[in-house]
């Protein structure tokens, strides 16, 4: 048995310490505590010992661009992450947009990081072609996830969703098990619909048109603008933070946003919190197993 803050503090030790460390590690813990394992530490997998440093942040920049694809990616955007709240904090809006992410987990940590320090955070992902656009036949963007953040406290609201049916971790896990997959989230290598995990070429979006769209504003910012879109080395990711009291007006947003909540329950909405670490939770003896196993390969590769 090992407890949250602990697995988090030696991760974070194993990942060379520090606050990208620690947002990187909590990111990867969280997922395994919401029963994410895809999303967790698994992605130490393509963590190495001999990966890049993180790039030089420099002076605050409005808009900037990386090439993370030597750097073990939570790890990058997460330093995106906190090198983009100095930056929203100096110039009331900011954007990094980071190319060669090998990786992409859950990206509600890294939004409501963001949320916890004022700002409104947003971050989209995009990712080789495996979902069809409405109405068609064959793959042309990745699952495309967008997550946006803002607020603190009981108030704060957290929405991270694919703009696909599914995820390819669904399709993977499927394919293991032999499971079959949903009617109506899949096709094959002809375009048409299938169930068996082994035979999907593409995922449909979700919610037909409208998740299509979502889809391409993400393939449109991360992947076009951001420089993502074919890159061999890996995906793109756009991370954008904006300053609410930076307008120069007095507007209570937090009252607004406390009234919007209040609106939105009563109306019978479920108010999106995107999870979260709790406090002390403790993982299972097949968690600490894992998250061991990983150390010590991580700790043996770093002292050769």
């Amino acid at each position: 048995m090992i407890t949250t803050p602990t697995a988090v503090a030696k991760l974070s030790a194993a990942l060379g310490d520090g606050s990208a460390a620690t947002l990187a590690a909590s990111a990867l813990v969280e997922a395994d505590v919401l029963g994410l394992p895809r999303f967790g530490i698994a992605m130490l997998d393509e963590w190495s010992a001999d990966a890049a440093p993180l790039p030089a942040a420099g002076e605050p920049q409005a808009i900037s661009w990386r090439d993370c694809s030597a750097c073990f990616a939570p790890l990058a955007v997460a330093s995106a992450t906190l090198d983009l709240e100095a930056a929203a904090r100096q110039f009331g809006l900011a954007a990094v947009f980071l190319r060669g992410i090998r990786g992409v987990g859950r990206l509600a940590p890294f939004v409501r990081h963001l949320a916890d320090a004022g700002l409104v955070g947003l971050a989209g992902a995009e990712g080789p072609p495996f979902v069809a656009p409405h109405g068609g036949t064959k793959a042309v963007i990745g699952t495309n996830p967008l997550a946006i953040a803002m607020g603190r406290g009981e108030g704060r609201i957290v929405i991270d969703v694919a703009s696909s049916s599914a995820t390819m971790a669904d399709i993977r896990n499927a394919r293991a098990t032999g499971q079959p997959l949903p009617a109506g989230i899949a096709l094959d290598a002809k375009g048409r619909p299938t169930s068996i995990a082994a035979e999907v070429a593409a995922l449909l979006p979700r919610g037909g048109q409208v998740g299509s769209l979502l889809g391409l504003v993400v393939e449109l910012i991360a992947g076009v603008a951001g420089g993502g879109r074919g890159d061999p080395k890996g995906r793109g990711v756009v991370l954008l933070a904006f300053d609410p009291a930076a307008a120069g007006e007095t507007i209570d947003w937090q009252g607004k946003l406390a009234g919007l909540k209040s609106d939105w329950t009563t109306g019978g909405g479920h108010w999106p919190r995107g999870g979260g670490l709790p406090t002390e939770a403790t993982l299972d003896p097949d968690f600490a197993r894992r998250l061991d196993a990983h150390l010590d390969r991580m700790t043996s590769r770093g002292n050769r």
